[in-house]
């Protein structure tokens, strides 16, 4: 896929539901970009002589993001015990959970995932990370409110289109 052609995809892929950024700055664009790269595919390029930077960063930002969202709304929303929402919140943004959650809702954005040729398939742990990237990525451009409209849609309304 040429890079124009791939940021095309990202552009309609964050418009789309649940994402519906309409205005997608060229920032935007570069961190989402960034953000569904893992590791092994800017590896396997580094082998080839070609400086990417991986989403492993904006995963770190993204985690964090979307944990302090989570931990909000179990904190505002339920009368749960901090065992009880320490749990529930686990449960919500482990992997399989996130995976699931993504896969579900969030049309082909697992299909603009870069990993190495090496990898076959989307590994639950990739998606989840990469997802967590492009929280991250959205945060920076968009700030909190942004970001958490956009995991409202996808974990808390179940029955979205």
């Amino acid at each position: 896929m040429s890079a124009l052609h791939r940021m095309d995809s990202i552009r309609r892929q964050i418009e789309a539901w649940p994402f519906l950024i309409e205005d997608a700055t060229d920032e935007l664009l570069v961190l989402t970009d960034m953000a569904l790269r893992h590791d092994s595919y800017a590896n396997e390029q580094r082998d080839r002589r070609i400086v990417l930077e991986d989403n492993e960063r904006l995963e770190f930002l993204g985690d964090a993001v979307l944990e302090l969202m989570v931990r909000e709304h179990l904190y505002i929303n339920t009368n749960l015990n901090e065992g009880d929402m320490t749990q529930k919140s686990q449960n919500l943004i482990s992997n399989n959970a996130l995976a699931a959650m993504v896969r579900e809702r969030c049309g082909g954005l697992g299909s603009l995932v870069q990993t190495s040729a090496a990898h076959n398939e989307l590994s639950d742990r990739m998606l989840a990370g990469a997802f967590e990237a492009v929280l991250g990525a959205i945060y920076l451009c968009r700030g909190i409110e942004t970001t958490r409209k956009i995991w409202e849609r996808i974990a808390l309304i179940p029955d979205a289109p």
